[in-house]
C-alpha cells in the first residue's frame, strides 16, 4: 500500500512543478500585433540579405559597393531597432524580464 501511494505523490509532486515551468516558457499573447511583428521579421531577413550581399562585394574586392552597402545596412538596422522599440513599448505595462518569476508561478 505504500508504494502506490509513493507513486501517486511523486506524480503530483512533478505535475506541480512542470506546469508552472512550461507556463514560463511562452507567453500567451506575445507583445506587438501580427503586422508589426512580420514587419519586423521582414527588415531581419532583408538586413541579413544586405550583409550577405556587402560580404560578396567585399570578396570581390569592391570596396567602394561595400561601403554602399555599410549604408544601408546601418539605415536598415536603425529601422530594426525602431520596430522593436514600438512593438515592445507599445505593450502597456508589461515589464518582460521583471516579471519573469511571477510569470512562471503563475502570480500575475
Amino acid at each position: 500500500m505504500k508504494k502506490p501511494n509513493a507513486l501517486i505523490a511523486i506524480g503530483l509532486l512533478a505535475t506541480s512543478v512542470t506546469i508552472p515551468i512550461s507556463r514560463g516558457y511562452a507567453d500567451d499573447d506575445p507583445p506587438g500585433n501580427q503586422d508589426q511583428r512580420e514587419e519586423l521579421r521582414e527588415d531581419l531577413r532583408d538586413l541579413q540579405r544586405l550583409r550577405r550581399q556587402r560580404d560578396r562585394e567585399l570578396r570581390e574586392g569592391d570596396i567602394g559597393e561595400a561601403r554602399e552597402y555599410n549604408e544601408k545596412i546601418r539605415r536598415q538596422e536603425r529601422e530594426v531597432r525602431r520596430d522593436r522599440r514600438e512593438i515592445y513599448r507599445s505593450d502597456g505595462d508589461r515589464n518582460r524580464d521583471r516579471d519573469w518569476w511571477d510569470r512562471i508561478w503563475g502570480r500575475n
